[in-house]
């Protein structure tokens, strides 16, 4: 029978309480729209995708001056996205590579 000393015990519980916090990433972003328009449409696809997902906000809108919450929590574990949002005056903002992992917020502005 083989014991494990308190050191290597140690070092393996460490591993093993370590490994899902260092995959876990934090990957809520808070949507802001203080454009003065409201935001119809919001896409998002990792970067890199040829085709955007869709529309997150589904019958819901963000009017100007709200929040929105956006978890992009992914089987994959990309933290790298592309977003798209569309307004109700028709104006498309697209933004290549926004690191969810490392932003909290992300703000449209006029």
């Amino acid at each position: 029978m083989r014991f494990q000393t308190p050191l290597s015990l140690a070092i393996s519980a460490a591993i093993l309480l370590g490994a899902p916090g260092a995959m876990a990433q934090d990957r809520n972003v808070m949507i802001h729209n203080n454009t003065g328009v409201t935001l119809y449409r919001f896409y998002s696809t990792n970067t890199g995708s040829t085709k955007w997902g869709r529309d997150v906000m589904g019958k819901s809108t963000l009017p100007s001056g709200r929040s929105m919450r956006l978890n992009f929590d992914n089987k994959y574990g990309y933290c790298a996205f592309d977003f798209r949002a569309i307004f109700e005056d028709g104006t498309e903002l697209t933004r290549q590579g926004v690191n969810v992992c490392e932003v909290g917020d992300y703000t449209y502005d006029p």
